[in-house]
This record gives structure tokens, sequence and C-alpha cells, in this order.
């Protein structure tokens, strides 16, 4: 699977940011795998108190999810997506919690969030950023549904990474980390920290990667 066709890359690319099919349920799978460990790292940024209402966006098939109850089984979670296949493939894996609506997930037009003003303690998201249709714009509805204090954390490949990876050329808008920074703090975040970590991975191309994520933590005043 490492050598794939320029035709074949940039189907990926698309499964990527848009799931669908049958094919765009193992690509879910695929990233579990791949952004495992990505994601723990992330999530373990969160400050988790009891009774915090979460939004993740882009959870994908949310295999994830048990883990942040495990963290705290009091919390709030919502998670949207832009891929109808992966909120109906998530409310099934995770019908434990929302069956009881301790979890709901929602489709999203990637553009507005329908959430009101303050409504979340935390929101996360892992490897969304690079599709992002306005992203001055995507910014400022996170940090306008955040409540005061709240924390926004990003976590992503950066784009000395990204660009090394064949299928990236395809619709990916890619960030070196000021450039993440920037679009933060021109929304009115401050940053709290950056964290940078490398790992071993199994990549979408079925090749064993070194790769460097980032994942900045940032609070609304």
């Amino acid at each position: 699977m490492g050598n794939l066709d320029e035709k074949e890359l940039q189907e990926l690319a698309s499964q990527l940011s848009h799931p669908n099919g049958e094919n765009g349920i193992q690509t879910a799978y695929s990233m579990n795998v791949a952004n495992d460990n990505m994601i723990r790292n992330a999530i373990a940024q969160i400050e988790i108190k009891d009774n915090s209402s979460l939004l993740e966006i882009g959870p994908g098939n949310g295999a994830h999810i048990k883990y942040l109850f495990e963290v705290n089984s009091s919390i709030k979670y919502y998670g949207i997506d832009v891929s109808k296949l992966m909120v109906e493939e998530a409310t099934k894996l995770n019908s434990e919690f929302t069956n009881t609506d301790k979890a709901v997930f929602e489709w999203t037009d990637g553009e507005k969030i329908a959430h009101p003003d303050a409504a979340f303690d935390s929101i996360f998201t892992i490897n969304t950023i690079y599709f992002w249709k306005n992203p001055e714009e995507y910014i400022q509805e996170i940090f306008r549904i955040l409540k005061t204090k709240g924390e926004f954390i990003l976590a992503f490949i950066p784009k000395e990474v990204m660009e090394k990876i064949p299928f990236s050329k395809y619709g990916f808008e890619l960030y070196v980390n000021e450039k993440a920074k920037a679009l933060l703090q021109n929304a009115g975040f401050t940053i709290a920290n950056t964290l940078s970590e490398q790992e071993e991975v199994l990549s979408n191309t079925g090749d064993k990667k070194i790769r460097t994520f980032t994942i900045i933590k940032a609070v609304k005043p």
C-alpha cells in the first residue's frame, strides 16, 4: 500500500477530510490507529472537571470517547463532524453514552457551530485544522462558544512534516506552529503552552514513520 498512484492519493486525501462510503469506515479505523497517541496527548492537556462540557471538532468514528469518560464519567461530550457517515458510526460505536445523552454527535457544515455563546468549558480538535474552509472565521466561532477561561486544545502535524506526506498536496492547508498560534491570538486567545512530541506511527499509506505533532493549548481570557 506504500506506493499509491496520484488518483489513489487524491481519494485518500478526500477520505481523510470527509470520510464516506465503505472506504470512509475503513479510513476512520486507520485514523484511530495512526492518531491514538496524538489523541491521548491532546486529551491529557484538557483540564477536565466534574460536569465539564466538552466539544470535539471532527471526532471521526469516536472510538476514543470511552477514554474520555474513563478520565471523568460526569462530563457531557459533544462531537461535531462534517461527515454524516462518521456521525452515524460514532453514535453507534458509543451507544452506552449516546443512549443516555452523555455523548451527542452532530453533523456540522464546517463553517458555523450550532451552539450558543459560552456553551463549553473545553473544546479540542485533532488533525482538522488543515480542512477549515475559512480559518479566521471558524476560530471566531470556537472563541464565541467557549466560556470565559475556557480552553481550546489544537493538535496538528506541522507543515515541515506534512509536506513530506504525498497526499497532503490535495486540499490540505498546512501550518507551521507560529502560523497556528497567530490564528489563535488574532481571535483573542492567549497561548497557555505549546508541546511538540515525536512518535512512530503506521501512516495512512501503510508505512512506518517517525513524525512530530504539535499541541497548542489556548485560553479565552
